[in-house]
């Protein structure tokens, strides 16, 4: 009975993390086969801690966009390939997922903001808004009847929501836009599209516009100096983000863009979504940098813990020259603005040599 709890405890924890880092994942893959990797010659300890160096452009403003004039009506496919039409520009905006509510805010869009999901936490003023439910594939987590009564002119829903979610939102809400973002993606170049759709949709393409600048900035800034690597240059990266069982972040994932981004190779990259493995393979493959969630679901910081202080990993490389990191999965997880403080954090732990 007690496994079958722990179980059930671990799936809803993962059910949040694996949503929003993963591409195609539909459940965890079966332990995969130790495989042969390039031993990086990276000697260098960074720093234990990060430091933050830049304050973001794309963090919200503290006062409210003032949006451009739109057309009475504008036409958009979504990124769910749907066509859709807006009638002016929303005043009353409902957000089904964390990442839409971020982009929303860091477009100075929050007092437009009518509610948002309990996993909405980030910024601040979000944790304010009234709650519509969780992240969640049916209406059993998200309050249709909610979302009628508030009678929002746009909803931004995500892929995970088109089967049961959005039809519902279209017969019972037949007066609101209901846009799909998509959430589960491995490319820079999908969440651009993101924030530039929501940017025109809501008037606030100017704003929209300086986001993408300073995140493109910052990003070339990283990639035109990891770009020069070789393959040797590169250390072994693991990511994990639960131990029990042991959770690693695979191919097809943000999180594998952003260590390949950041100069280093991931250990499983050779997999897809977030494969359950064991502790044998992490020892085989050897990762010359560890990384462990520290808030999956409710905040708690057990993977982190797990690589941090386990004597079964004593010997590994990561453990040897204290390269294991705690990492924020909002950051590293949410396709939005904060990504680009992912990248910087990460290249900084990676090649602090390069990223001082």
């Amino acid at each position: 009975m007690k496994s079958i709890i722990k179980s059930t405890g671990v799936i809803i924890l993962l059910s949040i993390i694996v949503l929003s880092l993963l591409t195609s994942c539909g459940g965890p893959s079966e332990t995969t086969t130790p495989a042969e990797t390039t031993t990086p010659a990276q000697t260098t300890k960074p720093p234990t801690t990060p430091v933050q160096t830049t304050t973001p452009l794309t963090t919200a403003p503290t006062t409210p966009t003032t949006t451009t004039p739109a057309p009475t009506t504008i036409e958009i496919t979504d990124q769910a390939d749907r066509t859709v039409t807006l009638e002016g520009i929303p005043e009353t905006i409902i957000s089904l997922s964390p990442s839409n509510t971020e982009i929303l805010f860091a477009l100075g869009l929050g007092d437009k903001v009518a509610a948002v999901t309990q996993y909405c936490t980030y910024p601040a003023e979000a944790q304010e808004k009234t709650k519509i439910g969780g992240f969640s594939p049916t209406d059993i987590d998200v309050s249709i009847e909610q979302i009628v009564a508030l009678d929002p002119d746009l909803i931004l829903a995500t892929e995970t929501h088109l089967a049961e979610v959005v039809p519902k939102l279209e017969q019972l809400v037949p007066e609101a836009t209901v846009l799909v973002i998509l959430t589960q993606t491995e490319s820079f170049e999908v969440i651009f599209e993101a924030i530039e759709m929501i940017g025109k949709c809501t008037g606030a393409g100017d704003r929209a516009d300086q986001i993408l600048t300073d995140m493109k900035a910052r990003i070339k800034a990283i990639t035109d100096v990891t770009d020069q690597l070789q393959e040797s240059e590169k250390p072994k990266v693991l990511y994990i983000v639960w131990n029990d069982p042991i959770f690693a972040i695979g191919g097809g994932t943000l999180g594998n863009t952003l260590i390949e981004a950041a100069g280093g190779i991931n250990i499983f990259a050779d997999t897809e979504g977030a494969p359950m493995t064991d502790l044998e393979t992490i020892i085989y493959r050897n990762p010359d940098v560890m990384l462990g969630s520290l808030n999956v679901g409710t905040g708690m910081d057990m993977a982190y813990q797990f690589i941090l202080n386990d004597e079964r990993l004593a010997g590994v490389n990561a453990r040897l020259n204290n390269q294991v990191y705690g990492v924020n999965d909002d950051w590293y997880g949410r396709p939005g603005p904060r990504l680009v403080l992912a990248l910087e954090e990460l290249a900084k732990w990676l090649h602090p040599e390069l990223f001082p």
